[in-house]
């Protein structure tokens, strides 16, 4: 029996967490989980993860906020073929390419699919000049699929950003999307780095629903 996409996505995930935690030093994923779970534990505030919390963990991670709550880790599960998955304790699963949030499972409104006739240029094309794409979108809790986004990405500056405490100069990539068939237009953000082309820090809009997700690389891949 074939399962759906994002059951597929999921189940896929899970194997990658596993595989890695069975591999790895049982210490270190003690950490990791331990970390997770204080990440978790905070209700209110702006809590960030700090130095000593991230650097507990000697794989690629990356913090996350959902709707600019608490920020929490999430570890580097399988690089492939230019996507990242990426798996929490909290059993979140995020799908990401060149900064771009990909699919997901656990988060409150879930991004099912993406699709891109071709090769979906990265933000970090605009860094040479102005771009135009296109992809399609599934959310399956609202019921839409195949959602058309028809984007704009454009250059706004050099900008140096903190992450743990670190100065990181970056070019701010800003990219524009109309949805079509919906009301939904947004913009979202890229903090690049100006030599590798890898995204730092972005702030995306990932729902119609409203919903966003602002990530931070805070031990990068490699």
């Amino acid at each position: 029996m074939k399962l759906p996409p994002r059951a597929a996505f999921a189940a896929l995930a899970l194997a990658f967490a596993l595989a890695g935690c069975s591999s790895a030093p049982q210490s270190l994923y003690g950490k990791y989980f331990q970390i997770a779970r204080q990440a978790w534990s905070a209700q209110f505030g702006d809590q960030r993860i700090t130095r000593a919390q991230a650097a507990a963990i000697s794989y690629a991670s990356m913090g996350f906020r959902i709707n600019g709550g608490r920020q929490q880790i999430i570890v580097l599960a399988t690089d492939s073929g230019g996507e990242m998955v990426w798996t929490a304790a909290s059993r979140i699963v995020l799908a990401t390419r060149n900064g771009r949030l990909w699919r997901s499972v656990g988060l409150p409104h879930d991004l099912g699919n993406t699709t891109a006739p071709g090769t979906l240029p990265p933000p970090a094309q605009a860094m040479t000049a102005p771009f135009r794409s296109v992809r399609q979108m599934d959310f399956p809790d609202a019921g839409l699929y195949g959602v058309t986004l028809t984007c704009s990405a454009v250059l706004r500056g050099r900008v140096s950003i903190s992450i743990l405490g670190a100065t990181i100069p970056t070019a701010r990539v800003d990219e524009s999307c109309r949805a079509s068939g919906t009301a939904w237009s947004f913009t979202d953000s890229f903090w690049i780095d100006p030599q590798t082309g890898m995204v730092w820090e972005a702030n995306l809009h990932v729902h119609p629903s409203g919903q966003t997700l602002q990530t931070q690389i805070l031990r990068p891949p490699g």
